[in-house]
């Protein structure tokens, strides 16, 4: 069984030679997990997922979806993986049911009773045309579409953006009852950096098309801290840390926000002594925006 069920190296989408949408992307997603994949609107996370599903040709770098070639076996792919679109399109003058009855005959592991279950959780009624739905009644059917078939690994990209707070909250624990329910493999990608950390177990961040890094959400949340130094009188120039992120002074207080930190290093202050020195945790928003230097889209 393989050991990564997404799987990318180099992998490269250049649209002209000014505009490299993805640079050089070597990507692993383990087998089980629940990958979120952040990044800022245009940090090229949904043509990562286009060339991931075979709808987009890489230019470069080699890529793998449970084991299959996206270029060589997109139809393959698409039997094995579900997948929803930010805003998906359905054909808006069916009915739900019509949906149902349409997409069906394309999976041979379609399982009626789980599409009946799903219509039940998510109060779809089935009669209701695709053009009367709500955005997030719209994206109950489309998860549902890529969930009735048992697909062996969930790609999301933005499912959520656009959506009303209530019905995002109320979509994404759709999504968590299904993880913890089918013990899917999951793969997320968001700009909305809140609701990730609520699903999460391993967490890549995209800008410009590169991936700054990848890692074990919870390793990521020991290794990315804030330290806060508080001086008697004025807080010398030099100050600096391994791995600095970001140096913010207000008044005799310094907060240096710093990866790959280690307790061991923390000594490395004392040369400078402080009167106080903490160390404090960091949420994930606040992880991305230090390391992407700007405030995430809500």
């Amino acid at each position: 069984m393989a050991e990564y069920v997404i799987e990318t190296q180099g992998l490269t989408k250049r649209y002209t030679r000014r505009n490299e949408a993805v640079k050089s992307l070597d990507l692993k997603v383990p087998k089980g997990s629940v990958y979120v994949f952040l990044g800022r609107n245009g940090a090229g996370k949904t043509t990562t997922i286009r060339m991931l599903l075979g709808l987009l040709q890489k230019t470069a770098g080699k890529a793998e979806v449970l084991g299959l070639d996206p270029d060589k076996n997109p139809v393959p792919i698409k039997k094995r993986v579900g997948y929803v679109a930010d805003n998906q399109k359905m054909y808006d003058w069916m009915t739900i049911q019509e949906t149902i009855n349409f997409c069906r005959p394309f999976y041979p592991t379609w399982n009626n009773s789980l599409a009946e279950d799903l219509l039940k959780r998510f109060e779809l009624p089935k009669r209701a045309k695709i053009k009367e739905l709500s955005r997030g009644m719209n994206g109950k059917v489309a998860l549902l579409l890529a969930l009735a078939h048992q697909p062996e690994l969930l790609i999301l990209d933005d499912p959520t953006s656009g959506l009303d707070p209530v019905v995002r909250r109320e979509f994404l624990q759709g999504i968590i009852e299904i993880i913890h329910q089918e013990a899917k493999t999951v793969f997320f990608s968001t700009h909305i950096i809140t609701e990730a950390e609520q699903i999460a177990d391993y967490a890549g961040v995209l800008e410009e098309g590169k991936l700054l890094l990848s890692q074990p959400l919870d390793k990521l949340k020991d290794s990315v801290k804030q330290i806060r130094l508080i001086f008697e009188n004025k807080v010398p120039d030099d100050v600096s840390f391994p791995g600095l992120l970001k140096k913010e002074l207000i008044g005799h207080e310094l907060v240096l926000t710093v990866k790959d930190y280690t307790p061991d290093a923390l000594k490395s202050l004392a040369r400078f002594n402080p009167k106080s020195t903490e160390v404090l945790d960091l949420n994930l928003e606040d992880i991305f925006v230090s390391l992407v230097g700007k405030e995430a889209v809500a």
